[in-house]
């Protein structure tokens, strides 16, 4: 008799803790349920292109996971061409929203990192042309450069912190043009050709680029130092 009789009083204070919970916080407590079984579908090692074809058919749990897996790092790219967080982040806002409203007519893609990081800066573009006064539009934006300082250049694989240090500050020293080249092919793993089609350069150039920064690295950094950057992509 004891058992049920707990299992009943479980059941009555339930039903009690329910009653006195405010509509919103019913609400609330549910929206976080839903986003827990979402969330169990999917892990942060589930590969980008099943994601990206669960997302296209209206999976809601592949579309969290991706924007889980890459708010952060396109925030970080983005603030590198402007330290208005505000309008990054609307930007960003934006091309999130455009994708889930056409997810459906989206077309599939080898590197989902390289789709999102090209609508995003094409729209961050859009943005910050906006934004700009009309009369110095052509020439502030002409010179707009990401800017990628010693201290937010990392290697994510090395856990030496002496090595990053001595990476970012060698890093530092490059053109701007160069830094987001070498950014974007080793840190971001794009390919030449990515990289030429997001910076709407030829890839002859990308290369030419990456041949220059690779020349100045290997000019000042100690030989060892850039074998072991190298051997980590």
């Amino acid at each position: 008799m004891v058992e049920p009789i707990k299992i009943l009083s479980i059941n009555v204070n339930f039903t009690v803790i329910a009653f006195l919970l405010s509509p919103s916080m019913i609400f609330l407590h549910l929206w976080w349920y839903k986003q827990q079984v979402l969330l169990a579908q999917f892990s942060s090692h589930t590969d980008d292109s099943i994601l990206w074809q669960h997302f296209r058919v209206g999976n809601e749990a592949a579309y969290t996971e991706l924007t889980r897996r890459y708010y952060r790092k396109l925030i970080h790219y983005g603030r590198k061409f402007t330290p208005n967080v505000q309008l990054v982040e609307d930007s960003l806002q934006d091309v999130l929203v455009h994708l889930w409203l056409h997810r459906r007519t989206l077309n599939d893609t080898p590197s989902v990192k390289f789709y999102l990081l090209k609508s995003f800066r094409n729209q961050l573009f859009k943005t910050l042309k906006t934004n700009l006064d009309r009369i110095e539009l052509d020439s502030r934006f002409d010179e707009l450069q990401p800017e990628f300082s010693s201290e937010e250049v990392y290697i994510q694989q090395e856990t030496d912190q002496s090595f990053r240090t001595k990476v970012g500050e060698l890093l530092a020293q490059l053109p701007e043009r160069q830094r987001e080249v070498i950014y974007l092919r080793f840190f971001q793993g794009l390919r030449p050709e990515e990289i030429a089609e997001l910076l709407t350069i030829k890839p002859q150039s990308v290369s030419n680029i990456l041949q220059r920064a690779l020349a100045n690295l290997r000019e000042n950094w100690p030989i060892s130092l850039f074998i072991a950057l190298l051997l980590l992509f």
